[in-house]
């Protein structure tokens, strides 16, 4: 009888959050690392980033299904937006059927199943956690001051941190500035929370200043217009939802007085805005840059102890919010209509100045990334003929697409510009060009489900009963506008290519969409039923799958760089273990033809030109859509005077990508060199005299 007395004591306990907490801990880091991985966008960072989430996913399954110790129970509309999200990952799988670039929809599976996972994780994590808004979101501020602190060092002190030295617009660790300004927009709204939560000390109110101008100051020197269009939803956001509404509008105002000197020299001084300025005036200008970073961090604690203490001692009637308001709306309706006048009386006028706008947003051109001024162009980067691109291919794939990441394959059949482009700078368009109208419908409704279910889940936060759920409804609403953010900003590009910037939204998701704890005993000590059992068991090995799916494409990556490097040094014994290295990458990823062409590289410069022949046959049989191979093809079938397969091969170049010029003159070239004498529009017929 001692046993199931003892059980039935137990059973009453309440349970630890302690797996559910670890979860969470675990999927910050998760997102902490993908940002200083370079957003987790190459190989092998991202396969990590993806065996860690699946590692998540295997330890939350035998958490809920096998020791019970995870008690969740999401609501229907999230558990609808996670299934969407999976199936959407099934969709791109399911593509490989028809695609015309089959690695890298591979890849896209691989990165649609882990962003499914990762809100799956955080729905059963935070449904076990007590405030588990609140942990997360000082998590995520803490990584997202540490990201702006490194990004700022590059700056400040170029002769520890370096990433800053060819390239002056600020986009490390991230290497990619809209991903960089838009983790900074990510953190913003936490940290405005934290600045204008009463119950908090003076200090870390303060505190909540100093993160947000540092945040605002990294976001400024990303030079990102889009950055900028995203906090403006965040501010417009955490207003209309949250409370201390004139506060908040008041704190980021501080923090952007403060973030100011520091914006306008390192905008205006070469030795900052420049690329590739001496190391020596880099330092220089560091120091300054430094020394008025630590003036406005002086002037965030002044002014924010200044503004607690007049807090404190005042109170703030609704009459005078009302007129704050009032007076907020009349310096809106006076900028806007000082912009208006200033377009009415250019030289272009009111007209001229509209037309002359949409010609800078639709032109084709090479976009000057580097200049702090690109914050006041209206040029769109190249993104309106990318969009054309997109659009164009899914109107004549408008069900199926053309198979999961393969914008930068499909898009060249209807090529607006000259330069090459991996993404189509927008989510929707993405979607709709390569899985088509269903995997926008999956991948889009799963989206907008999950921030329903984000949104009903702060709505009902309301009329908290004690300060510390007001924290907690306050830090949630800076999640969802965080969220929101990141929805407004992936309208024009491709955050979600970028696991660094769309982990920690759809972790916010996870979270929010969550229902809260409850206090309810442990009841899942009883023995789990046989068939909770089974399901565990195939939800692992399903698991382990993905973990492998991951690890193969970036196994396979590490090898063809390897045996690319043996080219480069081109010694016989670094040339064999090339040659070893390019077949066991070659097999690893079948679908790959990165590999082939590695092989057939080696072969050539160990003379053997067959070889190499027969490495990129095989490419085009792996990727018949694949303009490279086809190029590779044509080159290596002119050395062997092989006239007619260089012909055949030029022409299917052509076929892939008839408007970029460079191909045209290459297959000009080429169909030339593989025309015999006697076939020369200027023979006559005549051999020359000797």
């Amino acid at each position: 009888m001692a046993a199931p007395i003892k059980t039935r004591a137990m059973a009453l306990r309440p349970a630890r959050p302690t797996t559910g907490a670890a979860l969470l801990v675990a999927l910050l880091v998760a997102a902490g690392y993908a940002a200083f991985a370079e957003g987790a966008v190459g190989q092998p960072e991202e396969a990590w980033l993806q065996v860690a989430v699946a590692f998540c996913a295997v330890v939350a399954a035998a958490a809920w299904l096998g020791a019970g110790r995870l008690r969740s129970a999401p609501g229907g509309v999230a558990i609808a937006g996670v299934v969407l999200l999976a199936l959407y990952a099934a969709w791109a799988a399911i593509s490989l059927a028809w695609t015309v670039a089959p690695d890298r929809t591979w890849a896209e599976f691989n990165r649609g199943l882990a962003y499914a996972l990762v809100v799956a994780v955080a729905l059963l994590a935070a449904g076990q956690v007590p405030r588990a808004i609140e942990r997360v979101a000082m998590g995520w501020l803490a990584i997202a001051v540490s990201v702006a602190v490194y990004a700022l060092g590059g700056k400040v002190l170029p002769g520890v941190l370096d990433h800053a030295e060819a390239v002056a617009r600020l986009r490390a660790p991230l290497e990619y500035w809209n991903a960089l300004g838009l983790v900074c927009v990510l953190g913003v709204p936490v940290a405005l929370r934290v600045a204008t939560e009463r119950t908090r000390t003076p200090v870390a109110r303060c505190g909540g200043l100093l993160a947000t101008m540092l945040l605002l100051t990294c976001l400024g020197l990303t030079y990102s217009r889009g950055g900028l269009v995203a906090l403006a939803v965040v501010v417009v956001v955490l207003t209309v939802l949250g409370g201390a509404r004139l506060r908040g509008l008041v704190a980021i105002a501080v923090a952007a007085v403060a973030a100011a000197p520091a914006l306008a020299f390192a905008w205006t001084d070469d030795r900052l805005a420049e690329n590739f300025v001496a190391h020596g005036e880099r330092v220089d200008a560091g120091l300054v840059l430094g020394a008025l970073l630590l003036a406005g961090t002086a002037a965030v604690f002044a002014g924010g102890l200044a503004l607690i203490r007049l807090e404190a001692r005042g109170r703030w009637s609704r009459g005078r919010s009302q007129v704050a308001w009032f007076a907020l709306a009349a310096i809106g309706v006076a900028l806007v209509a000082a912009g208006l006048t200033a377009m009415a009386t250019s030289s272009r006028g009111f007209e001229g100045s509209i037309e002359e706008a949409v010609d800078n947003f639709t032109e084709v051109r090479r976009d000057e990334v580097y200049e702090p001024d690109r914050l006041l162009s209206t040029t769109s980067a190249n993104r309106w003929a990318w969009w054309r691109e997109a659009f164009g291919a899914y109107a004549d794939e408008p069900v199926l697409g053309w198979g999961a990441g393969s914008f930068p394959v499909s898009r060249r059949l209807y090529r607006a510009t000259p330069y090459d482009v991996q993404q189509t700078h927008s989510l929707p368009l993405q979607l709709m060009a390569e899985t088509g109208t269903v995997g926008l419908v999956l991948a889009g409704g799963g989206l907008l489900l999950l921030f329903a279910a984000a949104l009903a889940r702060v709505r009902g936060m309301r009329a908290p009963p004690g300060p510390g759920d007001e924290r907690e409804r306050d830090l949630a609403v800076a999640l969802f506008a965080a969220a929101a953010g990141w929805l407004v900003h992936a309208l024009a590009d491709w955050d979600w290519d970028i696991p660094g910037v769309t982990v920690p939204v759809l972790l916010f998701l996870g979270v929010l969409a969550a229902r809260p704890p409850r206090v309810r005993p442990a009841a899942a000590l009883s023995e789990p039923s046989a068939a909770r059992w089974l399901a565990l068991g195939a939800g692992c090995l399903l698991l382990a799958a993905f973990a492998v799916s991951a690890v193969l494409p970036a196994w396979s990556s590490s090898r063809t760089d390897s045996a690319l490097r043996a080219v480069e040094e081109r010694t016989p014994e670094r040339l064999e273990d090339g040659a070893r290295d390019a077949e066991l990458a070659a097999d690893l990823d079948p679908l790959a033809v990165r590999p082939l062409f590695a092989a057939a590289s080696i072969a050539e410069a160990r003379g053997r030109t067959l070889e190499a022949r027969a490495h990129l046959l095989e490419a085009v049989e792996r990727a018949p859509w694949s303009a490279e191979a086809w190029r590779r093809l044509t080159r290596l079938a002119l050395g062997l005077a092989d006239r007619e397969g260089a012909r055949r091969a030029a022409a299917r170049l052509l076929e892939l990508d008839p408007g970029n010029p460079r191909v045209l003159d290459f297959v000009r070239e080429a169909q030339g060199l593989a025309t015999p004498p006697e076939g020369s529009a200027t023979a006559g017929g005549t051999p020359l005299t000797p």
